[in-house]
């Protein structure tokens, strides 16, 4: 993909913006490209430069919402400190739960994904964008830490079940995000301190330990 330059990058921020207000605004099903554009203050031409459909620009939406938690950075930095043993993989784990627990319960986050859930029916590739644009990640980046920490032999698990053992860290978060956060009205929304966050990878790092 050809790197942008910063008028451009400057241009399509502008976009992902304003498609995020009317998403929020409107729903998805109710916006459409060319009120973006409207929105955006941008021509029809150059808002399809950057988006080739409605649908890759919502997950480009969402891929914003979500990039403070810079998996790959976070997996570079466990490389320059070194697993040494358990204190270090939890202390790693705990940094990554909490940065992932805090940016899923953003406000508009949580906006996006009640759209997502109330559209899925008319629209069920949105399902396959939620999933590539926040589950696979963090998932992916947990799975190579773990396997990390597998192969320094500071725990030992079973690589042909991965899938399952980092379902039993991510899945505790989430439901934390779900029933604190998507189930309950936008004025009760909790989000899960540090100490259960803490808790969390503790119980699991023993579990695997």
């Amino acid at each position: 993909m050809k790197e942008l330059s910063p008028r451009a990058l400057a241009k399509k921020k502008q976009i992902q913006l304003a498609a995020q207000r009317l998403f929020l605004k409107n729903g998805f099903s109710n916006t459409s490209m060319d009120t973006v554009t409207k929105e955006a203050k941008v021509s029809k031409q150059t808002i399809y430069s950057y988006y080739e459909s409605k649908e890759s620009l919502l997950y480009d939406v969402f891929q914003n919402l979500i990039s403070e938690i810079d998996f790959e950075k976070e997996f570079q930095l466990t490389k320059r400190i070194e697993i040494n043993n358990l204190n270090d993989l939890t202390a790693i784990l705990e940094k990554i739960a909490e940065r992932i627990s805090k940016s899923l319960i953003h406000p508009e986050y949580l906006g996006l994904v009640r759209i997502i859930l109330a559209e899925m029916s008319h629209f069920p590739e949105l399902g396959e964008l939620f999933k590539e644009a926040v589950p696979k990640q963090i998932m992916g980046i947990i799975t190579k830490i773990l396997l990390h920490a597998n192969q320094k032999g500071i725990i030992e698990i079973d690589e042909n079940n991965m899938d399952i053992i980092v379902r039993m860290l991510i899945g505790p978060v989430l439901t934390y995000i779900l029933l604190d956060g998507l189930l309950v009205p936008k004025d009760k929304v909790n989000a899960i301190s540090s100490q259960k966050v803490s808790s969390i990878v503790h119980y699991f790092v023993n579990s695997i330990s």
